[in-house]
């Protein structure tokens, strides 16, 4: 069976594992597009994206434009003669008229079921809203985001200790079997295209640092799923002593206790720090002071005693 020439679009981590595999496969990666380097962390330092570390690696030809409407660029995409173009968290718009140069079209990896959670942080939404299943959609693209036919999808159950994290990583596996298969009957020219249903298409939100403090005055368990849904990026927080302090792990105390105030500590100990929510107990498990590493609980108990007196509100 013909290999196919792909061009591969994609920035992230997530999108560098798929990047991988296709150049470990039997296809032909002959170039790659991924988003220009940016200063990253507190010094700011000039950070290449992974897929772009990948490329040099591999030896992989690459382009890093601003935008893709550039003619010098999409001529020179198109003078590579490419069977298809692949997209997975590029984080960019692809215009028409590059959608359009590729004999077996451009197809995208989507981290949810489509048309649910459309958008830029799909798993996180998943997370957010309590969803027993998420999954893959592979998707034929269009000019707008999200909304192409569905040409191949498939399911991954989330468990209630998921985290973005742990729910990406589960994504990766089951994605790029779905791509290789996906790939497999494009080849053969055995493709079946299924319309999204717009009546049930819902649209994650940007997420912005500020998201990631803890307002007591919201229900525990919605706390707790913001905190999985935060992790690893960028992690929730609460100020305590002018400090700011970052959840890394917590559960819900079905207890409700009226006659404490909003953000109260009730109890601190071995078991966790327990704090009074708009409805029931959040228990926080595993925390992180500036600068030091993340920490369970039961470990300072003792030597952060003063910091989480009980009665105390935050």
């Amino acid at each position: 069976m013909k290999k196919l020439k792909i061009i591969f679009a994609g920035t992230s981590y997530f999108s560098m594992k798929y990047l991988n595999e296709l150049i470990e496969s039997k296809h032909e990666v002959i170039a790659v597009i991924t988003q220009p380097d940016r200063p990253s962390g507190r010094g700011q330092k000039i950070t290449f994206s992974p897929v772009k570390i990948l490329s040099i690696k591999k030896n992989i030809p690459f382009f890093q434009p601003l935008e893709l409407n550039n003619e010098k660029i999409q001529n020179e995409i198109f003078n590579l003669n490419a069977d298809i173009m692949i997209v997975v968290s590029y984080g960019k718009l692809i215009p028409k008229k590059i959608l359009n140069m590729f004999p077996k079209g451009c197809i995208n990896v989507h981290t949810s079921l489509l048309p649910r959670w459309r958008g830029a942080t799909p798993i996180q939404s998943a997370i957010l809203f309590g969803d027993k299943e998420t999954g893959i959609s592979i998707i034929k693209m269009n000019e707008k985001i999200d909304t192409g036919t569905i040409i191949n999808s498939v399911k991954c159950n989330i468990s209630s200790e998921d985290t973005t994290e742990t729910l990406t990583f589960k994504l990766i596996e089951i994605g790029i079997q779905a791509l290789l298969e996906t790939l497999y009957f494009i080849n053969k020219n055995i493709v079946f295209e299924k319309k999204q249903n717009e009546k049930n298409a819902t649209f994650s939100k940007k997420i912005c640092k500020k998201d990631a403090l803890l307002n007591w005055n919201t229900e525990a368990y919605l706390l707790e799923r913001l905190i999985r849904a935060f992790n690893p990026w960028p992690i929730c927080y609460f100020i305590i002593n002018q400090t700011r302090i970052r959840v890394w792990k917590a559960n819900v105390i079905q207890n409700i206790k009226k006659s404490a105030n909003i953000g109260e500590i009730l109890s601190f100990d071995k078991y966790g720090i327990q704090i009074n929510t708009a409805h029931q107990i959040l228990n926080l498990q595993k925390i992180q002071f500036p600068g030091k590493k993340i920490t369970n609980i039961e470990k300072i108990v003792f030597s952060k005693k003063d910091w989480f007196n009980v009665g105390k509100i935050i």
